[in-house]
């Protein structure tokens, strides 16, 4: 009986001591605990490997070469400054201009995704189209499962 009680409670302070470490408040500015901001450099690497393997499997043409450029270009993110706003904004106000900020920043990428993928041969969209489907990445199965149709 000791030792059912002793194992519970050695389960209960574990539990407990897993639960007050979750719980701790992020400073004011700070991410929540758990969604943590990537370093800027990291994510310019990871981002420059990944468009890369896109040009390498996509077998980018010398005549593709400009439309590519643009298209990389303007999937890089969007600089984080401060906007112009009036201090007299109303919190609706500030939240439609960043709408409409980000919408231009959008609107100019889905062109230049528009004039890059008219450059690209039915087998290169075949590609693109499969590296950019549902969610935004490859199609993935899980291991040792054959792939799913559709």
């Amino acid at each position: 009986m000791t030792k059912l009680l002793t194992s519970l409670l050695v389960s209960g302070l574990l539990l407990a001591g897993s639960a007050a470490v979750h719980a701790e408040d992020a400073a004011p500015g700070m991410p929540e605990h758990g969604a943590r901001m990537m370093d800027p450099a990291k994510r310019d690497a990871m981002m420059a490997k990944h468009m890369q393997a896109l040009h390498d499997k996509l077998k980018i043409q010398p005549n593709q070469e400009a439309a590519w450029q643009t298209f990389a270009a303007s999937m890089k993110p969007e600089k984080m400054e401060k906007p112009p706003m009036s201090d007299k904004a109303t919190a609706p106000q500030r939240m439609e201009d960043m709408m409409q900020r980000q919408q231009a920043h959008m609107q100019q990428r889905l062109d230049a995704l528009k004039a890059f993928y008219a450059q690209l041969t039915p087998e290169q969209q075949k590609i693109m189209d499969q590296m950019h489907g549902p969610r935004g990445k490859e199609p993935r199965h899980k291991k040792g499962a054959p792939p799913a149709n559709g």
